[in-house]
């Protein structure tokens, strides 16, 4: 019985370790989703700027091009 009791509190800890690391890594994707979304961004509206600056005229998206 007490062989029981000890694979179970490591089996416990095991749990607590993988939660652990899922979570880091789930906070570092969104971490980097963020980055990469706000530099795309800010790209789109770097080259949206250039274009209305030349005298192209600004193109909004539709529902079917989106």
């Amino acid at each position: 019985m007490k062989k029981l009791t000890m694979w179970t509190r490591k089996s416990g800890q095991a749990l607590v370790e993988y939660a652990l690391v899922l979570a880091l890594i789930a906070i570092v994707a969104i971490l980097v989703v963020k980055a990469v979304g706000t530099q795309t961004a800010s790209t789109f509206d770097n080259i949206q700027s250039t274009m209305n600056s030349q005298g192209l005229p600004a193109v909004t998206p539709t529902a079917a091009s989106s």
